[in-house]
């Protein structure tokens, strides 16, 4: 880990702020592995500790993609193909079943087993969307969840609210374009949501209830057409900061992940992934008592030449960050 600090220019005012150098945790085996990596997660899996992500697909035209698990311990790294496109996983308080995202579907994924139980669908039968990103909310007992036009293009994609119990999925909203990243805050019965549709490069904040399922706009916190790149996965980084992981589809010597502060809209701190500039999701984790900030990274659809220039494109990467909160993973609950 390199710390340094970086400088740039608000209203023709010089600001610095604390910047780390990540490093490759994990490298892609072939251009397909880490074609669109996404969605990194803590797990367990037989009982070791793991970090999981999704490939959500290994081509341009590929309509399947892959579950992986890496050991922390060993390394040692497991592909569980999936019979759709993954935009997301979820751990689940069923011992090795994870709740996904797939395609249209949402269901269940038994790892040992490597069996599919679908538990619902979206009501949208246009080709050219598929679910992306999610959240669970602290209780566990509801996703949230987005689709995403696969032509980055209109805005026929939507919102869902999915009860894992009941196994029913609501629509919160229509007009998304690329529903990405997505942080729930607990509020009394209801839940303050900060939610990422790609194009529009804001962070807004809603008020979600969930009986009946209700979606009130409330602010934009976090106004980012100014930033390099679009704003893809988001995290909590607690006491009211986002991380938020930067998709550049330009050349760039590094991506980016940089964290929020949704009071102030104030950068906190950056994160460099050197020769990687497509960088998809965040991930905190506490890992030996220290604070990690895990990225993942896509090479989708990059040029052959800018390809050479970006060496680590569809690597994940790790960093220490120091005085960091992370907040407790929760687990979907499927029994009640």
């Amino acid at each position: 880990m390199v710390s340094v600090e970086t400088a740039f220019r608000v209203e023709g005012i010089k600001m610095t702020i604390p910047t780390v150098t990540a490093r490759v945790l994990f490298h892609s085996p072939t251009p397909a592995d880490g074609f669109l990596p996404e969605g990194p997660r803590q797990v367990t899996f037989n009982g070791r500790s793991m970090l999981g992500w999704v490939n959500i697909q290994t081509a341009p035209e590929a309509t399947t993609g892959t579950l992986w698990l890496r050991d922390w311990e060993t390394g040692e790294t497991l592909q569980f193909p999936l019979p759709g496109r993954p935009g997301f996983f979820l751990p689940t308080d069923m011992p090795d079943v994870v709740l996904v995202g797939l395609t249209k579907q949402i269901g269940l994924f038994d790892l040992n087993a490597k069996t599919w139980t679908m538990l619902g669908e979206i009501p949208d039968k246009n080709p050219r969307t598929i679910i992306n990103d999610a959240e669970i909310t602290p209780d566990g007992r509801y996703a949230v969840f987005g689709t995403k036009d696969t032509l980055f293009k209109d805005t026929i994609a939507q919102l869902f609210l999915f009860d894992i119990r009941a196994k029913t999925i609501h629509v919160l909203a229509d007009g998304q374009t690329c529903s990405n990243g997505k942080i729930l805050h607990a509020d009394g019965d209801d839940y303050i949501f900060y939610d990422i549709d790609t194009p529009t490069r804001e962070v807004r904040k809603y008020r979600l209830q969930v009986a009946p399922p209700k979606l009130e706009y409330l602010s934009t916190p976090l106004d980012l057409r100014n930033e390099i790149g679009f704003p893809d996965g988001m995290v909590d980084a607690g006491n009211q900061t986002a991380l938020i992981a930067f998709y550049n589809p330009d050349h760039a010597e590094h991506g980016l992940g940089i964290a929020y502060d949704l009071n102030t809209g104030k950068r906190v701190y950056e994160c460099h992934m050197p020769g990687s500039p497509r960088v998809t999701c965040p991930l905190l984790v506490e890992r030996e008592s220290k604070s990690l900030a895990v990225f993942t990274t896509a090479l989708e659809d990059m040029p052959s030449g800018q390809m050479v220039k970006s060496p680590s494109a569809g690597d994940l990467f790790f960093t220490e960050i120091e005085n960091l909160l992370v907040p407790k993973p929760v687990l979907a609950k499927t029994n009640g």
